[in-house]
């Protein structure tokens, strides 16, 4: 199996940094342990996540939610602008209130499979107000707690942006994609721990499984088995992280066996399942796998 690890982590609740550069070309898929934001400027940018393809606007706001599969196509020409906001599991559960969900944007963009919302004049809105204010940073006195309430309003924000476009959110302009490759990745989804052969996979959505095979890895990049495998380690990461055996994990996300489940762990982590649970119990926030 291909390796895109990139050893990283989000050692707070969340993070902030604007990026303007040329570094083209297509980069790793790859996948984050923490939820991520990119609002974008400018650039010529293509951005593939969980089988979608989006041409990017100025204004756009992509919401990439943990464990999604990602990456960016970068046109060098011209410079890619945007502001990046990784944020912990941890941090959208403490922003929960009463009659207030933290998450709902990236639930919607999950339950939608629209992951990019399109806001024109971002910069008049109280979402764009907000995020100048935190770029613009500080040292005075009382700044990083400033910076927790404005990251508190500008998600707030954003949420309420999400609910403007909720009946909206599944037409996307300039999303680009297989509608049975869609319906593959939902279904892989919904029977991830479940054994799941090739034939079965192909009878159940009349198709030759070579061709399913072929459209698969051309709209995604990765092939049928590597998708599941990724998704059952990043599955096994957290039950890890939450207390569980090895060996338990290895049965309760589907692998065939403990030495299986293994090998693959060790193949996507580079580390056992029982150093990597001992290794992470002082790094809260969450891991990066490629960034940004």
């Amino acid at each position: 199996m291909e390796n895109y690890e990139k050893t990283g982590y989000l050692r707070e609740p969340f993070r902030l940094f604007h990026l303007k550069d040329s570094h083209g070309g297509e980069m790793q898929l790859h996948y984050h342990d923490f939820y991520k934001m990119i609002v974008f400027y400018g650039g010529n940018v293509r951005y593939m996540i969980e089988g979608k393809s989006y041409v990017l606007e100025p204004g756009d706001i992509v919401l990439v939610n943990r464990f999604d599969i990602h990456r960016p196509t970068i046109d060098s020409a011209v410079p890619y602008e945007r502001t990046v906001l990784y944020i912990s599991a941890d941090c959208l559960e403490n922003c929960r209130a009463p009659g207030y969900d933290s998450l709902f944007c990236f639930s919607q963009a999950a339950e939608k499979k629209s992951y990019v919302l399109r806001v024109e004049d971002l910069g008049d809105t109280e979402a764009g107000r907000l995020l100048d204010r935190m770029k613009a940073g500080g040292d005075g006195y009382g700044w990083k707690r400033e910076e927790a309430l404005l990251f508190e309003l500008f998600l707030l924000s954003v949420n309420r942006l999400c609910m403007e476009h909720k009946e909206t959110r599944d037409i996307r302009p300039g999303a680009v994609y297989n509608p049975k490759v869609i319906d593959l990745l939902a279904y892989l989804r919904e029977h991830l721990f479940e054994e799941i052969s090739i034939d079965a996979l192909a009878e159940t959505f009349y198709i030759s499984k070579y061709h399913m095979m072929r459209l698969f890895k051309s709209e995604t990049g990765y092939t049928i088995h590597r998708y599941m495998t990724e998704k059952r380690i990043a599955a096994a990461k957290e039950k890890l992280l939450d207390g569980l055996p090895a060996a338990k994990v290895s049965e309760e996300c589907g692998f065939q066996d403990y030495s299986t489940f293994l090998r693959a762990f060790q193949s996507c982590v580079h580390m056992t399942p029982t150093a990597f649970a001992e290794a992470r119990k002082d790094r809260r926030w969450g891991t990066a796998h490629n960034l940004p």
